[in-house]
Parts: structure tokens; C-alpha cells; sequence
């Protein structure tokens, strides 16, 4: 019998396994920042009280994203993972959401298109390996933080003050801006398992801006293992990446379900894979 509850502390180590298993570089601290978002919105179902599947979801007024769906082997293609998601759908609409993106692996886009999503375009991932770069750059101070979550309203339209007044204010998050009379862009680095740094969201007034901040983020991260992802429709930004030696990774596929709603033009580095 399959039973799907709502995630709690005693969760996490199995939804962090299921991460390890396929190569995702979670770490605990990853869920738990995800249940406070979401406390309500984070799901795992159980089969004959073994846990087998989970999702979660982070709203942002109307618009929500769905991530970390991952059913056990050995249990799939049970229609599980259709369940999940259909649980994430309906908590989401019933708390009023109209718009409901996700970066779907392309196996299971056709469980996403059933469900009602469509293709939106392909959102990229890059690696980076170390290199002997070095340079100093400083973190951007917390009293700026109202700034810049007015300025990340402002330039992709959705509201993210919870998200980002979250990592501003807990130890083990970098952000770093550039502000000439306000704030023109800012960038969150985040450390993963296994001492990878992730990049994202990089959010810039323009592109010239976003250059700058991420090739200063680059010498000063160099002797570490990077990696972000970018919406396949940033040209400019994925060529930067490739003139500083990253290289493409499998990408998946951001997919939309409701009205579409078009936020990308500031968007040079996405948050992350499970919240947009």
C-alpha cells in the first residue's frame, strides 16, 4: 500500500541518499532549509512503510517550482512518481499558485507533458574543474540585504525575499554584489557535498554587470570545483562560461505548467535545479 506524508526531520537522511544515488551533491542542510520554505510542501511516499519517493516544492507568491522528484529502484515505473507529483500539484494550486515550473531529467518529461506541463527550453549545466586562479572579493555586507531583494524583485518579477533573506542571513553562503549608487548585481555561492561550490542565482541589470561579478567569483573560488546552471536562451552568458573553462554537463529540461511567465532577461545563473 502506498501511503504519501508530508516530510519531516526524520526524513532527511533518505532523501539525502536518494540524492547520493544519483549524484545530485545534496546536503542535509539542503532539506531542511527546503521544509522551512516549504514546511507544508516537501512529500515522501512510503510503500509497506518503507520509504520509497519524494518531492518538494518552494512557493514564490503565485509561482512555485518542483523539485528533488526521485523514486527508489527497484519501485519505478509504478506510477509513483506520478503521485508525487500530482500531490506537489495539488498543494500548490490549493494554496493558490497559477504557474508551476521544474527542471525535468528527460526520462521523465513525458510523466511532466501528462501532466499538463509544457517545454519552456533547455536549462544548461557546467562544471568547472580547479585552477590556479586566485583573487580577493569580499561579501557583500547583511545590511544591503533589503537591496538586494528589492533588486532581484525588480529584475525577474517574482518575489524570493524569503529565499534570499534566508541564505543572507545563515553562515556557509557567499554573496557578493556590485552597487554603484544601488545595487546592478548580485551572486549567492553555495557549497555542495563533496567540496563543490554551486553558483546561483546570478542576477544582473545587465550583461556587462553579470561578466564582471562572475569572472571576480571565478578567481576567487578557482581552487575549487564549480558548477551552475544558465537558461539555454542566455547566449552571452554561456559563451563567458566557455571562454573560462567550463564544460557542458547533462542538461534538463525547464517545463511550465499554468500561464507562462517570462522572468529570464536578468537571469544570468538559475538558483538551482529544485528552486528555479
Amino acid at each position: 500500500m502506498l501511503n504519501i506524508t508530508t516530510m519531516t526531520e526524520d526524513d532527511i537522511a533518505f532523501a539525502v541518499k536518494m540524492t547520493d544515488i544519483e549524484r545530485w551533491g545534496y546536503l542535509y542542510t539542503d532539506f531542511r532549509k527546503l521544509m522551512l520554505f516549504e514546511p507544508k510542501g516537501c512529500f515522501v511516499a512510503f510503500k509497506d512503510d518503507r520509504p520509497v519517493g519524494m518531492v518538494t516544492t518552494t512557493s514564490y507568491d503565485k509561482y512555485a517550482f518542483i523539485g528533488s522528484l526521485i523514486v527508489a529502484r527497484g519501485t519505478r515505473k509504478e506510477g509513483i512518481g506520478e503521485k508525487l507529483m500530482q500531490t506537489a500539484i495539488d498543494y500548490l494550486e490549493g494554496k493558490g499558485v497559477t504557474t508551476i515550473e521544474l527542471d525535468g531529467v528527460f526520462a521523465a518529461a513525458s510523466l511532466y507533458r501528462r501532466l499538463g506541463f509544457k517545454d519552456k527550453y533547455l536549462s544548461l549545466r557546467f562544471s568547472r574543474e580547479v585552477s590556479k586562479e586566485y583573487g580577493e572579493l569580499f561579501s557583500c555586507p547583511r545590511e544591503l540585504e533589503g537591496e538586494i531583494v528589492d533588486f532581484d524583485r525588480k529584475a525577474i518579477g517574482l518575489n524570493r525575499a524569503r529565499l534570499l533573506s534566508a541564505y543572507f542571513n545563515e553562515d556557509g553562503y557567499s554573496i557578493y554584489a556590485i552597487r554603484e549608487n544601488e545595487i546592478k548585481a548580485y551572486i549567492l555561492i553555495r557549497k555542495r557535498a563533496g567540496g563543490v561550490f554551486a553558483i546561483g542565482p546570478l542576477v544582473a541589470s545587465d550583461q556587462m554587470y553579470a561578466e564582471t561579478l562572475l569572472l571576480s567569483v571565478l578567481k576567487k573560488y578557482g581552487p575549487r570545483k564549480l558548477l551552475t546552471g544558465v537558461p539555454a536562451i542566455n547566449r552571452g552568458m554561456i559563451s563567458l562560461l566557455i571562454e573560462n573553462g567550463f564544460i557542458y554537463n547533462m542538461p534538463s529540461l525547464r517545463m511550465y505548467r499554468g500561464p507562462r511567465v517570462e522572468y529570464e532577461e536578468n537571469v544570468y545563473c538559475i538558483f538551482s535545479a529544485e528552486k528555479g
